[in-house]
């Protein structure tokens, strides 16, 4: 079967196969049907179609599934299993603990499911511990036993949370099948120092150890069907639910410091410190075959796209990092992101240059139902203040934590929770006088760091004036004001006072974090109100702060002009409307100019435009007043105010324009029904005065007379 790839030109590697990375351990020889040389088989899934497939024999010595079934039946009745064997003087007998279910109850409950005399159920007097305290990495090896007790080697790839933040391992999905895909039964630790990329022969554990059920795994799409090409749903990853006592942490080994301990490749390595989607460049992998080795995704390699692995497909990423049967699920990191998860390709050979899929980390994890990568956070860094000062009640906490979404802050008052932004946080510091403790946890999902703890002295702040931030001193508000707000010290007692009467209008204590409300006050409409605020402390009151303030009406709204408008001259406003408050007097001053487009100085004064002030009242929320007839051309502006109780609004501005009539060019076309007379300009917004006429006569009089007369003449 050879190497598909997703409208991207493939690479010229030869008649090789893609195979799953996964490696079948077989412990005696293993003989094809031929009889010819054994081999041992590279994949639990598949062969390469350059070396044949042989038939695996089951591992004498493998532990047999049902060890791995007794361990999950005990814990399915609360009871923890130990071991289980033979005695010296030839009996079985199971251990248990006595850290869990004890009573006989529980024992016979779990004798009977698992088939085993409850008389051979012996407690122990606590939970041995493995070869080391259990702490597991990526790219470390582990063992799977299917259901015929066989055993198949796979890699590790990242620590994980599950959704209620049980310690987890992530795989490939294809290590939790075997070649009929049904189920394995269970997974084994494997002693570090016997993989191949520490140089060991592959010996099983002098005694094997349980490290978990597979709890979730997908190897191609949904209900690991094969899937397709672009298929979103094609992957291949595996979760393992890890017993109690392990301890899976955000780190992938380098393979440098193998012993038999089964934590000791947790000694050298590189932490996992996000998760994101693979980039061009250097990329890294670790798994039990061929250690830790970097290559890169370059060229011609796919940074987004699916592979046929095996009979699957699989959302992933290629490069020519070295990888080898028995790398499958392995960690494939770049720096210190999470990228992917090692699921097959094509082993280098002369000719052959190394092809490696990985699964695509970001596209997998969302299939698994919860399941995150645990990470390696860092410690939050307190920059302010530091450890040891003495700070003021509420005193600002600032600090840093890179990689964390959240931090958690403890150890005075209520626990609580606080976002990071661009890597830094802060909050409110301790309020109560004395000594204080800080503790500041960083978050990222189900992740989190060690804890920073620094110790410091709450002490007496200054005794000044509070500050007054609402209602502001000379402000003029719309709405009757109820209460009194501002900043103070925390812990203190503020106390609101009339300037005029002297009358205490409440009081309160100082939050936490500085502020501070006096509510059930009403300040109605009114001028120049004034208040004095005070804090206390024991007997020691605060200096004064002041606010005067006005409580008046909102301003009205004018509706039927608009500011700027413009107004042919035929079709001035005779009036203005608006809306306001039920009751409220609104007051509208009008003020016109006369236009610019006066024919003589003589005829400037006859354009004075209206002026004048008109008052309505608001009914139905809504006013109106009437200028007694449209105004003439001319610029105007109006002021428009409302008043309750004598006390008066802020005002509305606007200003409009009635147009002048246009004239006509060429010395003036009659007029239609003027008798002949041209347009001369402008409306008058008041007949001519009397002077005026007698200029206009005198100037122009004796052209006019001929002008009619050429007219009636002709």
């Amino acid at each position: 079967m050879k190497h598909r790839v997703t409208g991207r030109r493939a690479l010229a590697l030869t008649a090789a196969t893609t195979i799953a990375l996964s490696g079948l351990l077989v412990a005696g020889p293993a003989y094809a049907e031929d009889g010819a040389e054994p081999t041992p088989t590279p994949s639990s899934t598949a062969t390469s179609e350059t070396n044949a497939p042989v038939e695996d024999a089951p591992v004498e010595d493998a532990p047999p599934a049902d060890l791995v079934k007794l361990a999950d039946t005990a814990a399915d009745h609360g009871v923890e299993f130990v071991a289980s064997g033979t005695t010296a003087e030839g009996q079985e007998i199971t251990l248990v603990s006595e850290d869990g279910a004890t009573d006989d109850a529980s024992i016979e409950a779990f004798a009977a499911e698992a088939q085993v005399p409850a008389s051979s159920v012996v407690a122990l007097g606590g939970t041995p511990q493995a070869f080391a305290e259990g702490d597991i990495v990526g790219g470390q090896g582990y063992l799977i036993v299917d259901q015929d007790d066989r055993l198949y080697n796979c890699s590790v790839g990242f620590a994980a949370w599950s959704p209620d933040r049980t310690p987890a391992l992530l795989s490939a999905g294809h290590c939790a099948f075997d070649d009929t895909n049904r189920p394995m039964a269970g997974t084994l630790w494997s002693v570090p120092s016997e993989q191949p990329a520490a140089g060991g022969n592959d010996d099983l554990p002098a005694t094997p150890e349980v490290l978990g059920t597979f709890g979730f795994a997908q190897f191609g799409s949904t209900d690991n069907a094969p899937g397709s090409d672009g298929d979103t749903n094609a992957t291949d990853i595996s979760v393992i639910d890890v017993v109690p006592g392990t301890n899976p942490l955000p780190f992938v080994t380098d393979w440098t410091t193998a012993t038999e301990a089964y934590d000791s490749l947790a000694e050298s390595g590189y932490a996992v410190k996000a998760v994101g989607a693979a980039v061009p460049g250097p990329v890294a992998k670790s798994g039990r075959t061929t250690g830790y080795t970097v290559g890169a995704i370059n060229g011609n390699h796919i940074i987004d796209g699916w592979a046929q692995i095996e009979d699957r497909w699989v959302q992933g990423f290629s490069s020519n990092t070295e990888a080898g049967p028995g790398d499958s699920g392995g960690a494939v990191i770049q720096g210190n992101t999470a990228v992917g998860l090692i699921s097959g390709g094509i082993e280098a050979e002369p000719g052959v240059e190394q092809w490696t899929w990985s699964a695509s980390l970001t596209a997998a994890l969302p299939k698994t139902g919860g399941y995150e990568v645990a990470l390696d956070i860092d410690a939050p860094v307190i920059t302010s203040p530091t450890d040891g000062a003495e700070v003021q009640p509420g005193t600002t906490v600032t600090g840093t934590a890179p990689g964390a979404t959240e931090v958690t802050v403890s150890g005075f008052g209520a626990d609580q929770t606080v976002a990071v932004t661009d890597g830094a946080f802060s909050f409110v510091g301790p309020v109560e006088l004395g000594a204080q403790t800080i503790t500041v946890t960083a978050r990222n999902g189900l992740s989190t760091s060690d804890s920073t703890t620094i110790d410091v002295t709450v002490v007496p702040a200054p005794l000044v004036a509070p500050v007054i931030t609402s209602p502001a001193n000379d402000s003029r508000v719309n709405e009757t004001v109820t209460e009194v707000s501002g900043t103070g010290l925390p812990t203190t007692t503020i106390t609101v006072t009339d300037a005029k009467t002297d009358d205490v209008l409440g009081t309160t204590e100082v939050a936490g974090d500085g502020s501070w409300t006096v509510d059930g006050l009403s300040f109605e409409y009114g001028l120049d109100y004034s208040i004095v605020v005070t804090q206390t402390r024991d007997e020691e009151v605060s200096p004064e702060a002041t606010s005067t303030f006005s409580v008046v009406p909102v301003s009205p709204a004018v509706t039927s002009v608009t500011n700027g408008a413009e107004f042919a001259h035929n079709d001035g406003p005779s009036g203005l409307a608006g809306t306001g408050i039920d009751g409220a007097t609104v007051t509208v001053k009008l003020n016109g100019a006369e236009p610019t487009s006066a024919n003589t100085a003589a005829l400037a004064g006859a354009f004075a435009a209206a002026s004048g002030t008109f008052t309505a009242t608001v009914e139905d929320g809504a006013w109106s007043v009437d200028f007694g007839a449209a105004l003439e051309s001319g610029s105007y502006t109006v002021s428009a105010t409302q008043a309750i109780d004598g006390v008066s609004s802020d005002p509305t501005d606007l200003s409009f324009a009635v147009l002048a009539a246009p004239v006509a060019g060429g010395g003036g076309a009659a007029a239609p029904g003027d008798g002949g007379l041209a347009v001369t300009g402008a409306d008058l917004l008041v007949p001519l005065s009397a002077a005026a006429i007698a200029l206009a006569l005198l100037s122009g009089g004796l052209l006019l007379v001929f002008r009619r007369r050429q007219l009636i003449e002709s």
